[in-house]
């Protein structure tokens, strides 16, 4: 009997925390020490290092994992994903409000990967929906039963709010209390004056008559 030992797949698109195997894949891999130091770790006015820095990352097969990588570790130095600390500074602003679904979908499936607070509300809500067990939801957000309870006790009390919310607010609801207009063509009261409404026929414009240009106005001028 024969095993396969090596992964032959298709890579998967989004890696989890622990997996550094796109690291061989990266277009810097391999470079003398001393050169990468150069290139990737350089000082704020070194504009040629930096420039040429971006073209290797420009041409790199795995230039978002590096700089996922990069964003959800806080790497506070050196150029990742073809960006420097300063321009990865607004990245690192909307990571937690990131809602990517296909992160979302890879944890529900098992795979341990960075979650921002709207994706791991996200999972919570889902995890409502399908009845899952606080265990089971503590196990893929890695978190206490504790805290998994606590958060599916507030995720059914927010949606047992969202749900009164439309019901009060739903046009079909308010249309069978009977507070609605009158439908047109109903019967009017007798003692109402008679209001005669807006013409419907079309009555033809004349065209304009263009004005002759006074030829004396630019002489004036």
């Amino acid at each position: 009997m024969r095993y396969i030992t090596t992964n032959t797949g298709p890579q998967p698109t989004i890696r989890s925390i622990a997996d550094h195997s796109w690291h061989s894949r990266a277009a810097c891999y391999g470079i003398n020490p001393k050169e990468a130091d150069r290139l990737f770790f350089h000082g704020p006015r070194n504009f040629r290092d930096r420039q040429q820095a971006k073209q290797v990352c420009a041409a790199c097969p795995v230039q978002r994992d590096c700089l996922n990588f990069a964003l959800e570790n806080k790497v506070e130095h050196g150029m990742w994903g073809g960006l420097t600390l300063k321009e990865r500074a607004q990245w690192r602003k909307k990571l937690d409000s990131r809602l990517d679904y296909a992160r979302v979908r890879s944890a529900i499936n098992g795979r341990d990967v960075h979650l921002s607070s709207l994706e791991r509300t996200a999972i919570v809500r889902y995890a409502c929906t399908r009845g899952w067990s606080t265990t089971r939801l503590a196990h893929v957000l890695g978190v206490t039963v504790e805290w998994a309870r606590d958060r599916m006790s507030e995720e059914a009390c927010g949606a047992e709010d969202r749900n009164q919310h439309n019901m009060h607010t739903d046009p079909a609801q308010e249309n069978r209390s009977g507070t609605e207009d009158p439908p047109t063509g109903s019967v009017q009261d007798a003692n109402a004056p008679d209001v005669e409404g807006p013409s419907t026929d079309v009555v033809p414009v004349d065209r304009h008559a263009h004005t002759p240009v006074v030829d004396g106005f630019r002489k004036a001028a």
